[in-house]
């Protein structure tokens, strides 16, 4: 549960120790690691600007995902001050077109506390409070230790506020929700990169464990390769911000990316604000583990200059 001292609530690091370290050297050790890897593949591809005010991002356990998340974090603007952080719901059922949410003052961190905002007050029509759900949702956390140790490394505090959106019906309500954080944090706040906003997904998941097999098993080389097909045909969707043919094509019907809502709302947040999308990184669960099974994983990193 979301804990309180007094009237102040904080988020705790619920998943601290199990999947990512919670030991503070450890954890800023295995950060840097990351922008290191990050580095290396911009490096052979190289992202034609140096900030970003929007993204997508894994949100595995950070074996998986820190190299995906370093990309957005080693091109923050330098006057970012919030940062808005949308995700999946991956343990509780809530309403489609809605923004669920909970009241927190700080989140709770091994590289020490980050302030909370209220994105939405009460009155706001599309949200729902579910702090329950809130803490216990591992998309939303994954990237909260890159935030600490951010503030750390520019010696500025940064505030965060979350929300969870398990659903979109049509791309008519993508942009509504999107225009709902426009209206929010104005703007002139993302056009000066003072706010950045943040979906959190990863991509396809593959193999018997998640029920889903549509490429077959083998070879692993042809499943790997239709797999990727798949995942960078949306990839480019949501980069060129075209949210109304994502919805419209096979690939919105029978994807298991399961943050693709959130992503969608950022996608028609970008566009709207004439931003130009790259895919930054795709690699899959198979390559960081070093091994050929038959369930894996895709992780790929989307930013918006």
């Amino acid at each position: 549960m979301i804990g309180k001292k007094g009237t102040h609530t904080i988020r705790r690091a619920w998943f601290a120790g199990s999947w990512y370290s919670a030991d503070p050297a450890e954890l800023e050790t295995s950060i840097e690691l990351s922008f290191e890897k990050a580095r290396s593949v911009e490096t052979q591809h190289p992202l034609p600007f140096s900030e970003a005010r929007f993204a997508v991002l894994p949100h595995a356990g950070h074996t998986f995902s820190s190299r995906g998340i370093a990309h957005a974090f080693a091109h923050i603007p330098d006057k970012l001050e919030r940062i808005v952080i949308l995700g999946p719901s991956h343990y509780a059922v809530l309403d489609a077109d809605r923004f669920t949410t909970a009241d927190i003052d700080t989140f709770e961190t091994p590289l020490g506390e980050v302030k909370g905002f209220e994105l939405f007050d009460k009155s706001h029509p599309r949200r729902i409070d579910h702090p329950v759900a809130v803490q216990r949702e591992h998309a939303l956390e994954m990237i909260l230790p890159f935030i600490a140790y951010l503030q750390h490394q520019r010696k500025q505090h940064l505030e965060v506020s979350v929300a969870l959106v398990s659903q979109i019906t049509s791309p008519e309500a993508a942009r509504l929700l999107a225009s709902d954080i426009e209206q929010a944090i104005s703007t002139e706040s993302l056009e000066e990169g003072k706010v950045m906003v943040i979906a959190s997904s990863d991509f396809t998941h593959y193999g018997r464990r998640f029920n889903y097999v549509v490429h077959g098993e083998s070879p692993l080389s042809h499943v790997t390769e239709s797999v990727k097909r798949d995942d960078l045909a949306i990839a480019n969707f949501l980069a060129r911000g075209d949210v109304r043919a994502l919805f419209l094509s096979d690939y919105q019907r029978r994807s298991t990316v399961c943050g693709l809502a959130a992503a969608e709302i950022v996608s028609s947040l970008a566009f709207s604000n004439q931003s130009e999308g790259y895919i930054a990184d795709y690699y899959t669960s198979l390559d960081v583990l070093g091994s050929s099974g038959a369930d894996f994983v895709t992780y790929c990193t989307l930013l918006w200059r």
